[in-house]
């Protein structure tokens, strides 16, 4: 049986994966640190959707989850602060 790095070893490039990779290496030659960073997270984000697709689908949902309940106590904030506008001229305290 073999481990994981000996089947890496053992692993031939095809034609059409060298010259996807030699694309990408002289496309980002003269890029800027900055877009460097950027291409490294999202060859981060590749390889974890394509390696780990379960852990990559929780955290993705989980994300998904942190965006939807970030938005909703933004709208509930929003509605309290519209429904307490004005309220001591409205309900004047005598």
């Amino acid at each position: 049986m073999f481990n994981e790095n000996e089947m890496m070893k053992e692993y031939k490039m095809t034609t059409q994966e060298q010259t996807y990779q030699q694309l990408i290496l002289d496309g980002i030659q003269t890029l800027p640190p900055n877009a460097l960073a950027e291409i490294v997270d999202f060859v981060y984000f590749i390889r974890q959707k394509c390696l780990q697709p379960k852990r990559f689908a929780e955290e993705h949902y989980e994300t998904l989850l942190q965006t939807e309940l970030q938005i909703l106590s933004h709208q509930e904030k929003t509605h309290l602060e519209q429904e307490f506008a004005d309220y001591e001229k409205r309900y004047p305290y005598e």
